[in-house]
């Protein structure tokens, strides 16, 4: 059984992405306690969506772990899963956030106007910063069942992507609509949108773990996943999961 990459980038970038996690999520966890987010307003509110999501571009740029030293920028792992957390983060968050307005009764009132499609804007950075510890977390799991059941039948993969989506999704939203959150993020229904809503969600997981999985996996570079390449594979990613969001629309009924 295998937890990190064979591939010394991808290794790195795992490393340095864990390592990170802890300060985004201190940070949302003070904002919770505190609500100090109230009297920002919309400047406000996008530093610090920034100041969660830059440093994950920044600092491996600025400071590059042993094995991307001498890489070209753009073979460097960390860059790759970057941009492909980046165009998905803004794609799901765009068109994939409908369901979760008018299905799963997700309601917004942060003190911001600046918003995109339904959405305050400062989300989509900060939304950044969770996919890059979710993804992160989700491969090392994902890899250590994989190398440990290498002959796992396809039935059971699958129950297991689907068991990995179900607990990121629901241990967010367990997590983030909290009473102390009431006032500013809250669901109609939270009992219905952690037992539903949760599929829902572990959708986007159960899509494209595999497929961030397969990224740079192996020692040397992929370098058949170019940018271009990967953007296309998140905007069909992206398409798959809006067909399940369809599908989930039309069965699930939301409680008044």
């Amino acid at each position: 059984m295998r937890l990190l990459s064979s591939n010394p980038s991808k290794r790195w970038a795992e490393l340095f992405l864990l390592a990170y996690s802890p300060f985004w999520i201190v940070l949302i966890t003070v904002c919770e306690l505190t609500r100090v987010f109230a009297h920002w307003g919309d400047v406000g509110h996008l530093v610090f969506g920034l100041a969660l999501a830059l440093p994950i571009w920044l600092i491996p740029l600025a400071w590059p772990g042993d094995a991307d030293r001498g890489l070209p920028v753009l073979s460097r792992h960390i860059v790759r899963f970057n941009f492909f957390i980046f165009v998905w983060t803004f794609l799901q968050m765009w068109f994939g956030s409908d369901l979760f307005f008018d299905v799963l009764g997700m309601e917004y009132h942060f003190p911001v106007t600046w918003t995109a499609h339904r959405s305050p804007v400062f989300l989509y950075f900060v939304t950044i910063a969770y996919f890059s510890t979710y993804y992160t977390i989700l491969q090392i799991v994902w890899r250590a069942f994989r190398t440990r059941f290498p002959d796992a039948p396809a039935l059971v993969r699958l129950v297991v992507l689907v068991a990995l989506g179900y607990a990121i999704a629901f241990t967010e939203t367990a997590g983030m609509a909290t009473p102390m959150m009431h006032d500013y993020f809250r669901y109609r229904d939270k009992v219905f949108t952690l037992v539903y809503g949760s599929l829902c969600y572990g959708t986007i997981f159960v899509v494209t773990v595999p497929l961030v999985y397969r990224l740079d996996e192996d020692a040397q570079p992929d370098g058949t996943r170019t940018l271009r390449s990967l953007f296309w594979d998140a905007c069909a990613a992206n398409t798959v999961v809006l067909i399940f969001y369809a599908v989930y629309a039309a069965l699930i009924t939301r409680p008044r």
